[in-house]
């Protein structure tokens, strides 16, 4: 069956977008594809690397995959663009798009601006759109039965069934729950209930990563910021009310730790945040406090937009979690 000349992947969860995303390009019947990604959300969504890759055609031609991420950002314009250069597509040329709008009803949230275009209805007439309204409880039995077929990974009985309901409904998450997991298992490749209890309380684990990724050599405000809003489940406003709270109670947490109190938690976690904790030293967790409390008192009085507020808190963080004299630049 021969590849669609475009794709639509029509999903709110990344993870479940890369993984389809993979597998498309797997069974695509070329194996040597230059992955691109292009964000819809930029200030220049489309730039003329991407043109040129699109529309003009190399003497020596190398298999490109043109993704574009968020593409539910992009304007009219750039629709009117597409629409046309699609039209003359080589072989070596496979662009995707990503519309990760949120599912307010069953019906998939594609843009009116995209809908009416030949672009779209051209795919819809050919079966080349793929949709998914992401994780609920009932689609993580086969998400965690995909990752084990994936991974080759088996169960003791019962241990598959705990697993999917421990994981958090949410594809980024996740993933990162189940890397660790696989780590458990070792050698022996086999998931045991034993396992089930390394799973952070929803949103920990996430949230700690991107703060242990805040203080690598190279991290970046608008980066992360993207990070946390492909976690965004519910409202924007509730995500970041998430991640101050989280804050605020990794700061308690921290100060026991800085002064040898007794803290109670998974030990996995407790082992992880304890030479953070020293580093922070007393200043920093006072720190990371004024950073989350000027947060809400920035959304709950209006003062600022939660944009704003959001790029606020990462820079802050940046700052904070970075050791001094690391040199910054665009992480990709």
């Amino acid at each position: 069956m021969p590849r669609p000349k475009y794709l639509f992947l029509i999903c709110p969860d990344p993870q479940l977008i890369k993984t389809h995303l993979n597998e498309r390009l797997r069974t695509s019947g070329q194996d040597d594809w230059t992955a691109k990604t292009f964000w819809g959300d930029d200030d220049d969504p489309l730039p003329q690397t991407f043109w040129t890759d699109l529309t003009i055609k190399s003497l020596f031609p190398e298999p490109k995959a043109l993704i574009i991420r968020r593409a539910h950002s992009l304007k009219a314009e750039h629709w009117d663009k597409l629409d046309a250069g699609v039209k003359g597509l080589g072989t070596d040329i496979f662009p995707i798009f990503c519309l990760e709008g949120q599912w307010k009803t069953k019906k998939a949230p594609v843009p009116a601006t995209l809908s009416r275009r030949n672009i779209f209805k051209n795919a819809k007439k050919d079966g080349w759109i793929w949709e998914s309204q992401g994780l609920d409880p009932r689609a993580m039995s086969d998400f965690v039965r995909d990752w084990a077929a994936q991974n080759r990974m088996t169960f003791e009985p019962g241990a598959d069934r705990n697993l999917a309901y421990a994981l958090p409904i949410d594809g980024v998450a996740a993933r990162l729950e189940l890397d660790k997991i696989e780590l458990a298992a070792g050698d022996e490749r086999v998931v045991r209930k034993e396992h089930i209890g390394l799973i952070a309380q929803t949103g920990e684990m996430a949230f700690f990563d991107l703060m242990d990724a805040l203080a690598q050599p190279g991290a970046e405000a608008a980066v992360w910021k993207r990070v946390v809003n492909d976690h965004a489940k519910a409202a924007k406003d509730q995500m970041l009310f998430n991640l101050i709270g989280f804050l605020a109670s990794q700061a308690r947490m921290y100060w026991m730790i800085a002064n040898g109190g007794n803290v109670k938690g998974n030990p996995y976690m407790i082992k992880k945040k304890t030479p953070v904790a020293k580093r922070l030293g007393r200043k920093g967790i006072a720190k990371m406090i004024d950073l989350a409390m000027e947060a809400e008192l920035s959304i709950k009085t209006g003062a600022r937009k939660y944009e704003e507020v959001l790029d606020i808190l990462i820079a802050g963080l940046i700052e904070l979690f970075q050791p001094k004299g690391q040199p910054q630049g665009r992480r990709y």
